[in-house]
């Protein structure tokens, strides 16, 4: 007797388990978070040329990790890495270097953009890593229902540099 009452309470168990909507959608108000096509990287070249020769360094954005918690407001953290590696024109074994991170709204929007500065200290290969944590806050969630909401990551590089970045 004990044996079907057990059976029977893992079989109802098993059944409660299975009464979800598998057509249920969930609606994540947590903004989504890219990098800036070719702002992701940045080659630094010395000197009046761009050859392999006049690389200074090559930076990029990597790793990237975000976590959001959702409440009566949005509040969200991401992490990445900006990594570089040296090149033969590299004078100093510590840069500094620019970044951004903005907040879109509805992918057209520039709701805010903040530059801040990571050094990057070169070890004897000739290899630097920093870790960034930024974070945001969306202070209603009435405000992330209305609106999507997308934080870009970029290096703040010259318009030159963009040019170079799109050439290559």
């Amino acid at each position: 007797m004990t044996i079907r009452l057990f059976v029977s309470a893992v079989l109802l168990l098993i059944i409660a388990a299975c009464n979800r909507n598998p057509l249920e959608v969930v609606v994540s108000r947590c903004p989504a978070v890219a990098v800036v096509g070719d702002l992701g990287t940045f080659t630094k070249f010395e000197g009046s040329g761009q050859t392999t020769d006049d690389v200074a360094f090559t930076a990029s954005i990597l790793q990237i990790q975000s976590e959001c918690s959702e409440g009566s407001s949005v509040v969200g953290e991401t992490s990445f890495e900006i990594s570089a590696q040296s090149g033969p024109a590299l004078k100093d074994t510590t840069i500094t270097l620019p970044y951004f991170v903005a907040i879109l709204r509805d992918n057209s929007q520039i709701v805010s953009k903040k530059i801040f500065e990571t050094t990057l200290v070169f070890d004897e290969n000739g290899y630097a890593v920093s870790r960034e944590v930024v974070g945001q806050y969306i202070p209603t969630i009435e405000q992330t229902r209305r609106y999507n909401y997308e934080v870009l990551l970029g290096l703040q590089i010259a318009p030159e540099d963009v040019v170079f970045n799109l050439q290559r």
